[in-house]
């Protein structure tokens, strides 16, 4: 059996893992299509997540087009360098405090 947590968890794969850190895949020469060790979450070969490919294009549009679209304020008049970034454990990672932002029409 194979122990998914450990793997993205590993120092020896992955520099700082206990970090949540997504600029790390921003120059990475790994391949999320199943070629990489370290992305075996995602599945591989003919098991691999049919929503993968789907992700990788809409994610970053659909998030530009929200970031676009609106002008966003954090809930409570909290600044931004006030925010508790403190994490929790879980089936997925969490924030152990909710971030409540409210999108503003522009």
């Amino acid at each position: 059996m194979v122990n998914v947590w450990a793997i993205g968890r590993d120092a020896t794969l992955w520099e700082d893992p206990l970090v949540f850190n997504p600029d790390r895949f921003m120059d990475s020469k790994m391949d999320v299509r199943g070629q990489d060790f370290e992305l075996i979450p995602f599945g591989a070969g003919r098991r691999i997540c049919p929503g993968l490919p789907l992700a990788v294009r809409m994610v970053p549009v659909m998030l530009g087009t929200l970031l676009n679209t609106f002008k966003w304020k954090i809930e409570g008049d909290v600044a931004p360098k006030d925010l508790d970034m403190q994490d929790k454990f879980g089936l997925t990672l969490a924030r152990l405090r909710p971030l409540r932002a409210v999108p503003l029409p522009l």
